[in-house]
């Protein structure tokens, strides 16, 4: 039996498998920080300066509002990119994982696959700390972060038409890999799970550059809004705008959410993959479920973007494709429970 993944050396499996645990300890630690050093304190000061908005727009003093709105909007840009940061680290961390595993079966010369490693490796870090030190530096270190963001997502549509071409061929060597993705199922998994990691990042590609170019400042102009209609005591023109400023943070949230589930999803479908063998059904079944869990996956990010636009009734949809991803999951559960029986069955 051969070897699950080739390291040799400065091979591209080496690059992406310990890229890949460093990432995801790296963004662990900076988890921490944010978490004890930036989200609670943050949210401590934030939840003084909302009253002290209030107090300040009770006594009518204009400047003591627009420095509460100052320091409101300061740091919600710094929680928001640090999260950024930690969240598509370790995520960027669990992808190199997979990538390592899938590289034997790539069909691509060696050199071509190391030489995507390390632009995964760059692509990887220009994306993050492009994100991280643009609080602090400016937005210029933003269009890095793009740059550093397309550099995967040609990384991993280099790799899936790699890995579709030795597919498509009939999977090389008899290791033990290859015999976990023999079934028909897990090749589909993982074809279908790739590409919506790749769909999803390319989304979060345009969801970067809608959040810079249009909703903050849509958010920030609302605050300041807020704050003239107050000094011209038109408080119901000021109630409108705080109403615009929480539909514009629902917005965001929630596309974030449409961005962040394509990805959770297709990492999911890439580890269904490796247990298909373990699903006691008939290979048409397996197909069949694998084909249900994709389409919920792949329909219900798009119904949580369409919430923005269509409320209630594409959210609705969004749980109805849930249920699908979860019907999916109870029958290769059940599948996995046949085959657990009948191996204790054999022992006794």
């Amino acid at each position: 039996m051969g070897s699950i993944v080739s390291f040799s050396r400065f091979d591209s499996a080496r690059v992406l498998a310990i890229s890949g645990l460093l990432f995801v300890a790296g963004g662990m630690v900076l988890g921490e920080i944010y978490a004890i050093y930036i989200s609670h304190v943050a949210n401590a000061i934030i939840g003084a300066n909302w009253d002290g908005v209030i107090d300040a727009s009770g006594r009518g003093d204009i400047a003591q509002l627009q420095e509460h709105f100052a320091v409101i909007g300061d740091l919600a840009a710094k929680r928001g990119r640090t999260m950024n940061s930690h969240s598509h680290l370790a995520a960027f961390g669990l992808l190199a994982l997979v990538l390592a595993l899938v590289q034997p079966y790539v069909d691509l010369p060696a050199r071509t696959r190391f030489r995507l490693s390390i632009a995964f490796l760059g692509g990887s870090l220009l994306q993050v700390l492009g994100v991280y030190v643009s609080y602090y530096a400016g937005r210029f270190f933003l269009y890095a972060s793009d740059i550093g963001a397309l550099m995967l997502i040609g990384v991993v549509g280099v790799t899936l038409w790699g890995l579709r071409r030795s597919i498509a061929a009939g999977l090389p060597g008899r290791d033990l890999l290859a015999s976990y993705l023999r079934p028909a199922a897990s090749r589909y998994l993982v074809k279908s799970g790739l590409l919506l990691i790749l769909l999803g990042m390319t989304f979060g590609l345009y969801y970067a550059w809608q959040l810079v170019s249009v909703d903050e400042p849509a958010v920030y102009d609302a605050v300041e809004s807020a704050a003239s209609r107050l000094a011209a005591t038109d408080v119901a023109g000021a109630t409108d705008e705080i109403t615009r400023f929480k539909r514009m943070q629902s917005r965001i949230a929630i596309t974030a959410a449409a961005h962040s589930h394509a990805i959770e999803f297709g990492f999911l479908m890439l580890l269904l993959a490796f247990v298909q063998r373990y699903v006691m059904l008939s290979d048409i079944w397996r197909m069949r479920w694998a084909r249900t869990v994709s389409v919920g996956a792949f329909l219900l990010p798009v119904c949580v973007y369409l919430a923005t636009r269509f409320g209630l009734r594409a959210a609705a949809f969004s749980d109805l494709f849930g249920g699908v991803v979860l019907i999916g999951l109870s029958a290769m559960a059940f599948g996995m429970i046949r085959h657990t029986g009948a191996v204790d069955g054999e022992r006794r």
